[in-house]
């Protein structure tokens, strides 16, 4: 039947010409390179969907647009602190650090040119000394010959997510201090599903190829551990063996170290460790404050943190970014939870007294928001709220915890009765474990909290809890500071006279077990609270110190 008043063959085209016939040869051909085509496409379609994030944020001026009228994309170099993305590699190797400037306030503190100098020398330096990694010897004997100039410092993995970043900070800046590259040990986690590599070209990692089941016997017995070397002349002994055997030193941290481990933050212990190659570090420490009782390290330390107090928040960014696996997961929660939300508040929760209830401590928290004006009171005999009379913003809550009490005990608090302002409260929990528990998919969560309490307007966290510290350090967040109570019996005294929660002292993370030095060996330590007039006493931990600002500006009235 002719279509439209004519055959196919002389229908005339918008250009006013004719279609020509085509042969049933042609249209096989054309059929057949279209699915040639078609194939390539979905080929390359499938491989993007598995390696690259389907989570992007790519429509950047749209983005701007949707975030409070004061918000400002930020720097990508953080100030100088990071080169820029594309030094690193495109986004398919991290894509958090072209899209992070978006959804984070900047920082105000800026990074010093020394310690933007001494990163810019520290990244030659591991470019050129990682790849050497690979000759160390697989039974502990290493040559100088094979290592040449580089020294390196061996972070071992040891206890949770915050734990392990507090002590890999620790272990960074003790390389920048030494001239040392650190390289981890990734036995225990996927470090690369966590975080991009920080620096550019070359890997933190140790090779695969590594003798992981020798470098676990790096235990507090075993013999080339630093302690041991300085016992075996007995009290007064300040000297270890020179040469060291098999070129390496372990340097245990732990909370439970001995007298002797503790040494290591003496000046005359790093003179006699500076030719030591490799030096095998395990700690469930922030050590940084030790490493200021050393006065050379001290002098450093204060060129590279003219503001002390920022030394964490400065390395933490620098050394810590959400990998493509965990960027994907942040960003599915944020954006429809968080991202309409001009403020943001978040809260850290861990009990760690087996005496003190949950429920106490969520009318602690509750008391704490409310007293400190974080979050709105009830109005409970004001008019409920309709569509008419609509409010005009969200605060968004966070809520990071291992147990939903807290979460439910805020959430209904805001359902119950209207708030007082403009703004309805909006109360997330990103994830619910109910316990602590282990391995990469717990991390992937325990990242997720961290990240996204770090976004954090204002934050309230946990005594003695390193995976709050993570989170303050990143957001450079002074945190208010839940009151550690010593029993659920004594909450309610404890609480009238020290209040449910206080401003935090320092930007800085506690050194929950330091030294009571002995460098001389006369078999009575220094108090570390009276060594340095910055280094005082935690809020959080009895007997840990911690890293007071520099300047005459107090942590306790900042916003």
């Amino acid at each position: 039947m002719p279509a439209l008043g004519g055959s196919p063959a002389s229908f005339k085209m918008a250009g006013g010409g004719k279609r020509k016939g085509r042969s049933a040869t042609g249209i096989l051909f054309t059929i057949m390179a279209s699915f040639v085509v078609l194939s390539f496409l979905f080929a390359v379609y499938s491989f993007s969907r598995r390696h690259y994030p389907t989570e992007r944020l790519e429509d950047y001026s749209k983005f701007a647009t949707d975030q409070p009228e004061d918000f400002q994309v930020g720097d990508p170099t953080l100030g100088g602190l990071l080169l820029r993305p594309e030094d690193y590699g495109g986004p398919e190797q991290c894509v958090s650090r072209y899209e992070e400037i978006l959804i984070r306030k900047p920082s105000p503190y800026l990074p010093s040119s020394y310690l933007i100098s001494k990163l810019r020398k520290y990244e030659d330096r591991h470019k050129r000394c990682a790849p050497k990694a690979a000759k160390m010897s697989q039974n502990g004997s290493n040559s100088k010959e094979d290592l040449g100039d580089c020294q390196f410092v061996i972070w071992i993995a040891n206890s949770g997510l915050g734990n392990r970043m507090i002590t890999i900070t620790s272990a960074f800046v003790y390389a920048l201090l030494t001239d040392r590259i650190l390289l981890l040990d990734h036995s225990g986690t996927d470090v690369n599903g966590l975080y991009c590599e920080p620096f550019p070209g070359t890997s933190w990692l140790l090779p695969e190829n590594y003798d992981y089941n020798w470098i676990n016997d790096m235990t507090w017995e075993n013999k080339h551990k630093l302690g041991l070397y300085l016992q075996e002349n007995g009290t007064a002994n300040v000297t270890i063996p020179n040469p060291i055997p098999n070129n390496y030193i372990f340097i245990n941290l732990m909370h439970d170290y001995d007298d002797y481990d503790k040494r290591f933050f003496c000046n005359r212990i790093q003179k006699q460790v500076r030719n030591v190659p490799i030096l095998y570090w395990r700690s469930n420490n922030y050590a940084v404050p030790g490493l200021h009782f050393d006065h050379e390290f001290h002098r450093e330390l204060d060129l590279m943190f003219p503001e002390r107090d920022t030394m964490f928040h400065h390395m933490i960014r620098y050394l810590f970014r959400p990998s493509n696996v965990m960027w994907g997961p942040i960003l599915r929660f944020r954006q429809p939870y968080l991202r309409s939300a001009h403020r943001q508040v978040g809260l850290q929760l861990r009990i760690l007294e087996s005496n003190v209830s949950a429920s106490v401590v969520a009318d602690q928290l509750l008391a704490c928001v409310l007293e400190k004006s974080l979050l709105p009171k009830q109005m409970k005999t004001a008019p409920e709220d309709t569509l008419h009379n609509s409010r005009q913003g969200t605060t968004a809550v966070v809520v990071a915890s291992l147990d939903m009490v807290y979460y439910e005990k805020l959430r209904n608090y805001y359902l119950d009765f209207p708030a007082e302002g403009d703004d309805y409260i909006a109360v997330h929990s990103p994830s619910k474990e109910e316990y602590q528990q282990y391995g990469f998919d717990h991390d992937k969560k325990a990242w997720a909290d961290i990240y996204l309490l770090s976004l954090s307007d204002e934050l309230v966290t946990s005594p003695w809890s390193t995976f709050g510290y993570v989170a303050h350090g990143l957001a450079g967040k002074t945190p208010w500071m839940l009151t550690k109570t010593p029993s659920g019996e004594l909450a309610l005294e404890t609480f009238q006279a020290q209040g449910h929660c206080n401003r935090g002292v320092s930007l800085e993370p506690c050194f929950h077990a330091p030294p009571e030095l002995d460098c001389e060996g006369h078999g009575i330590g220094q108090d570390p609270k009276t060594i340095l007039p910055f280094i005082r006493p935690c809020e959080d931990v009895v007997g840990g110190v911690k890293i007071m600002p520099s300047f005459a500006h107090d942590r306790t009235k900042a916003s």
